[in-house]
């Protein structure tokens, strides 16, 4: 038997928009962890919330990184 193992992935919003940051991190492992099946799944798990925010140009950015393997 063959275990996956996790890759991490990071999705970034310019808005500070978590749900924007969590959809990129999720699609770029969906593209990353891509198989031969239509019907392709992940198993993926919040690593990580990093951001910023203030300064003159008013900056609003959230990092967010996931751990993701096959499902």
């Amino acid at each position: 038997m063959t275990t996956a193992k996790f890759q991490n992935f990071q999705g970034t919003s310019k808005e500070g928009d978590f749900q924007s940051a969590l959809v990129e991190a999720t699609n770029k492992a969906l593209e990353g962890l891509s198989g031969t099946t239509s019907d392709q799944r992940i198993a993926w798990k919040l690593i990580e919330i990093s951001g910023s925010k203030g300064g003159f140009i008013g900056e609003n950015t959230i990092t967010v990184t996931i751990e993701a393997q096959p499902s």
